[in-house]
């Protein structure tokens, strides 16, 4: 599953120290995106801008405002109009990500754009709420936990409200912890179980099933950490495979193709529903 982490800033200051604070961790300017409304007044400052996104789903490519100058640096930044929800500045893989919707070719607006990203659909729609209220989503693409680890110390430093991390369970800090005290006061529910307890099962699952393949443990974690957030989102937990399957290879965002390791992702939740794996 591709990895990121995402971010709430509540002002156009807050976000470019954001934004400025992850170049200056080293990451690319590539794999940092941004997205909020392009407020009536904000061209007072205009530049031009060209963006690689398919003719037709950026309207004007134009960015303006203290905070459209200031980050100027980000990969394809212009202007983008959302049917039915209006005119946005975007740039990085987030545009890439919403050119279908503001071309019409896509349905769900904001939080569609952002469940194809590995967002879960009820945190992609809190995303989308906050974004219409005006306030500035900020998100950067992480390769390990080094990386995830750098990317939140830039976004709690500078304040940001409702980080998440795709490559985990795809939910924010604040609720990680509140299950994580759940589990730790005694609960003896299934899904209460960290995804830490079940790795050294994951481990000796690839060596077995796929250790053959010339692939790393790394290229299968993905999998068998979706197939655990399977196993315990109410919403799955408890359905046949054959049920939530189309689903879950639409939420799939792993760097591979659902057909490579949907198995390895039906044996991780096969494992933590406490079903014998084969």
């Amino acid at each position: 599953m591709a990895k990121a982490v995402f971010g709430i800033a509540k002002t156009e200051d807050q976000a470019i120290r954001i934004a400025n604070d992850l170049r200056s961790a080293g990451f690319s300017d590539n794999d940092i995106s941004v997205l909020f409304p392009d407020k009536q007044g904000t061209r007072d400052f205009a530049h031009e801008q060209h963006t690689k996104a398919p003719e037709g789903a950026v309207s004007g490519v134009v960015t303006g405002g203290v905070i459209g100058g200031a980050l100027g640096w980000l990969v394809g930044i212009g202007s983008l109009a959302i049917p039915g929800l209006g005119p946005f500045i975007a740039a990085g893989p987030i545009l890439a990500a919403l050119s279908g919707v503001a071309a019409g070719g896509t349905v769900g607006g904001i939080a569609g754009a952002l469940i194809g990203m590995g967002i879960p659909e009820y945190e992609a729609k809190r995303y989308e709420g906050k974004i219409r209220e005006g306030n500035i989503l900020i998100s950067v693409h992480a390769e390990n936990s080094d990386e995830v680890s750098r990317a939140k110390d830039a976004f709690k430093n500078a304040g940001a409200e409702d980080v998440a991390y795709t490559g985990e369970e795809g939910v924010s800090d604040h609720s990680r912890d509140a299950s994580y005290q759940t589990f730790t006061a005694g609960s003896t529910q299934p899904d209460a179980e960290p995804y830490t307890s079940y790795e050294p099962a994951f481990r000796q699952d690839f060596s077995s099933m796929y250790g053959v393949t010339g692939r790393q443990y790394t290229d299968y974690e993905p999998a068998y950490r979706y197939g655990y957030t399977l196993a315990t989102d109410p919403r799955y937990r408890d359905r046949d495979w054959d049920v939530i399957e189309p689903e879950a290879r639409r939420g799939w965002a792993g760097r591979g193709t659902w057909e490579e390791f949907k198995d390895a992702v039906r044996r991780a939740r096969d494992r933590v529903r406490g079903q014998r794996l084969a």
